[in-house]
C-alpha cells in the first residue's frame, strides 16, 4: 500500500493511501493522559464558567499553562478547534482539495470527492459514524451553524453553512433507509479562474477568447450540464472576464457565486417557517431588472425566474445563467415548458448560445470535467437551430484550435460583423488580442481570482496594450 498524496489540514497529517480505490485517512495526534486532562478542563470551563464564552477565551487560557511542550500545545490546540468547528467533518471541510462530502448513514465510512484524485468519482475516509444519535448530533452541529433547525415534522433540511457550502440532509427513517444522511457541497474558499480553468484544459484559450469576446455584446448563455459539471464554476470564471466597470447582478438560492468585482450585486432567495414571508428567484429576477444591470445571471434556474431572463435580454442585457440538462434539446424543451408559448418563443429568439459541460476520460485515461461542446443558436426559416461551434475530442481536446477555423463555423462572430459594424479583420484581431492576453497571463503565471481580476482591469481601462 503506497501514498498518493500527503499533506496538512489543521498541523494534522491528511494521506491518500493507495489501496486499490483510494482512502482519504486523516491521522489525527493521540492525546497523552496529561494531554487529555488538560483538554478536559478547559471543555468543563467552556460549560460552566459564564467569564468563558467562545474559543479566544479557551485558547487564552491553554496559553496560561506552565511547561507545556509546542507539541502539546498544537495537539491540545486540534482537539480544540475540532469541538468548536465542525467536530468530526472538520478536517475534510477545511480542506480545500475536497469539493464534497458524503455521508450515507451511520457504520458507513464517509465518502470524499477530492480535487486532486479524479481518477476516482469519490474515494471512502477513515471517518465513520457508530450511530444514528452521532449522524443527527453532526447535522444538528451543522444546522446550528446556519440557524437552522432540525425537526423530524420536516425530515429534510437544505441550507448554507458560513463559508458558503450548501448542505442537503435527511432526518431519521421518515424518508430515508437505514436513518439520516447527509451531502455538503463546498464552496471554493477562493474563486477558480478562467485562467486556472484554461490551465487545467477545461476549455481551450481560443474558446475562452471567443466566449469573452461574445460577452462584449451582452448575450444571452445558458450554462448546462449534469451534477457535479462545474456548471457554477464555470459560470463564475466568464463573469470575472467582464469590464469592471459593468454591473453584474446575481440571483442564487445559495450564494455560491463570488467576483472580485466592484459593480457586483448579490441577491439570494429567503425560506422561513411562515411561507408568506418568502422570497422567491421570481420575485428576484423581477426586482433586479430595476437595478439597471449590465449582466443578469441566476445561478440556477428552475422556475418562473427564467422569465426574467428572456425580458432582460430582450431588452438588451446580458443573460447568464445555469441549468441542469444533458443536450440543447433538453435544455430548450424543459425550459420552454416553464413558459407560455410566446415567452418560449422569445426565449429562443434572444437565445446566443449554449454551453455544455461534462466529466470525460482524456488521454491520461482520468476523469475530467470539461467543455464538452458550445452550441450557437440561430434563426433559419423562422425556425431555432443549434450549431456546434467547439467540440471535445478525447485525442484532440477542444476543437477548432485556429482563428480561420472559428470565424468561418461561427454564426455569432457573422453575426456580429453585421449588427455591430465589425469587419472580419476587426473580429479577427479583438480575438488575436485577447489570445496574446491570455498568453501573457499563462506565461507570467497569472490565474488567481485577484490576480486575474486585477489584470482585466488593465485590459479595459488602458494600461495594457497589445
Amino acid at each position: 500500500m503506497g501514498s498518493l498524496l500527503s499533506y496538512k489540514v489543521l498541523d494534522v497529517e491528511v494521506e491518500i493511501e493507495d489501496d486499490q480505490i483510494p482512502r482519504y485517512i486523516v491521522k489525527e495526534p493521540n492525546l497523552t493522559p496529561t494531554e487529555a486532562r488538560i483538554l478536559d478542563e478547559l471543555m468543563r470551563k467552556f460549560y460552566v464558567d459564564s467569564k468563558v464564552t467562545n474559543m479566544q477565551d479557551i485558547l487564552s487560557i491553554l496559553s496560561d499553562y506552565d511547561n507545556l511542550s509546542q507539541e502539546s500545545y498544537d495537539k491540545i490546540l486540534y482537539y480544540i478547534k475540532k469541538k468548536f468547528l465542525y467536530g468530526p467533518l472538520t478536517v475534510p471541510i477545511l480542506d480545500p482539495d475536497v469539493e464534497e462530502i458524503e455521508c450515507r448513514g451511520f457504520g458507513q465510512p464517509l465518502t470524499v470527492v477530492h480535487r486532486k484524485i479524479n481518477k476516482f468519482p469519490r474515494i471512502y475516509t477513515n471517518i465513520t459514524f457508530k450511530s444514528e444519535e452521532d449522524v443527527i448530533n453532526v447535522i444538528e452541529l451543522l444546522a446550528n451553524k446556519s440557524d437552522k433547525s432540525v425537526n423530524l415534522a420536516r425530515p429534510f433540511l437544505e441550507f448554507a453553512l458560513p463559508e458558503g457550502h450548501r448542505v442537503a440532509s435527511t432526518i431519521s427513517k421518515e424518508i430515508s433507509l437505514p436513518g439520516s444522511t447527509f451531502d455538503i457541497r463546498k464552496f471554493p474558499f477562493s474563486p477558480i479562474s478562467s485562467i486556472s480553468l484554461m490551465k487545467n484544459n477545461v476549455f481551450s484559450k481560443l474558446f475562452l477568447s471567443y466566449i469573452w469576446f461574445l460577452l462584449e455584446f451582452k448575450p444571452f448563455i445558458m450554462i448546462i450540464g449534469p451534477t457535479g459539471t462545474g456548471k457554477t464554476t464555470f459560470l463564475n470564471s466568464l463573469l470575472g472576464m467582464v469590464n469592471p466597470l459593468s454591473k453584474v447582478i446575481t440571483i442564487e438560492d445559495t450564494p455560491e457565486i463570488n467576483l472580485a468585482k466592484d459593480n457586483w450585486v448579490r441577491l439570494f432567495s429567503r425560506t422561513s417557517i411562515n411561507s408568506s414571508f418568502d422570497v422567491s428567484l421570481f420575485e428576484l429576477s423581477k426586482l433586479a431588472l430595476r437595478y439597471r444591470p449590465d449582466y443578469l445571471v441566476i445561478g440556477e434556474v428552475r422556475g418562473r425566474e427564467i422569465e426574467a431572463l428572456v425580458h432582460a435580454s430582450a431588452s438588451g442585457h446580458g443573460s447568464l445563467a445555469t441549468f441542469h440538462a444533458g443536450t440543447p434539446n433538453e435544455a430548450v424543451t424543459r425550459i420552454s415548458s416553464l413558459l407560455t408559448p410566446e415567452m418560449a418563443k422569445l426565449f429562443l429568439q434572444n437565445l446566443w448560445g449554449l454551453a455544455v459541460l461534462g466529466v470525460r476520460k482524456g488521454k491520461d485515461n482520468i476523469n475530467n470535467r470539461v467543455l464538452v461542446s458550445f452550441y450557437e443558436a440561430f434563426t433559419e426559416k423562422r425556425k431555432v437551430k443549434f450549431k456546434k461551434v467547439f467540440t471535445w475530442k478525447a485525442d484532440k481536446g477542444l476543437i477548432p484550435s485556429s482563428i480561420e477555423d472559428l470565424i468561418s463555423s461561427s454564426y455569432r462572430l457573422s453575426f456580429i460583423r453585421r449588427t455591430f459594424g465589425y469587419s472580419n479583420q476587426d473580429v479577427r484581431g479583438e480575438l488575436e488580442k485577447r489570445l496574446k492576453f491570455l498568453e501573457e497571463l499563462e506565461n507570467s503565471n497569472i490565474s488567481s481570482s485577484s490576480e486575474v481580476s486585477a489584470s482585466v482591469r488593465k485590459f479595459y481601462l488602458g494600461d495594457w496594450n497589445a
